[in-house]
């Protein structure tokens, strides 16, 4: 009889564990680092990115790009691009994004927050078309970090 009772305790306490482990999968919280650099002709590029995560999916993303080059022609043709990219999202809640130029580089920082964002008009700029939101209108954590392994992205 007590051996009955010590597996019954014994299957109960690892039921419980098993249920908050599982939870606690399903809860968590964090950030994660990315980043990844290149070559372009006559530049170097550093990107950098803040995967904030709640379970699995990502609730905001942070990114700042840089292009870095002496050739002022080209910081223009990176400035007017990331300009005239930026300009579809200028009215879009949640989605800020600045482009800024020094001397030696043009850098891009931009927060995304994907829990305050108005998906559907995200997707009317970008498209739904390979891209990292899910059906559900979320993104998945694991979809981003699929979406960006191929280009080099490496986290921490």
């Amino acid at each position: 009889m007590i051996h009955k009772i010590k597996y019954l305790l014994i299957i109960a306490i690892l039921l419980v564990c098993v249920g908050c482990q599982k939870a606690s999968v399903n809860d968590k919280k964090g950030v994660l680092q990315c980043s990844r650099t290149g070559s372009i002709d006559g530049a170097t590029s550093q990107m950098f990115y803040e995967l904030y995560y709640s379970g699995d999916y990502l609730t905001v993303l942070h990114s700042t790009e840089q292009v870095i080059s002496d050739d002022q022609a080209i910081l223009d043709t990176y400035e007017d691009a990331y300009k005239n990219i930026y300009k579809s999202y200028e009215n879009l809640k949640y989605y800020d994004a600045k482009v800024i130029r020094d001397n030696d580089s043009v850098r891009t920082d931009v927060t995304i927050n994907y829990e305050k964002i108005d998906i559907d008009k995200l997707l009317e700029i970008e498209g739904e078309e390979d891209n990292v939101i899910g059906k559900d209108g979320k993104v998945k954590l694991e979809t981003w970090l699929d979406f960006a392994e191929p280009f080099g992205v490496k986290c921490e």
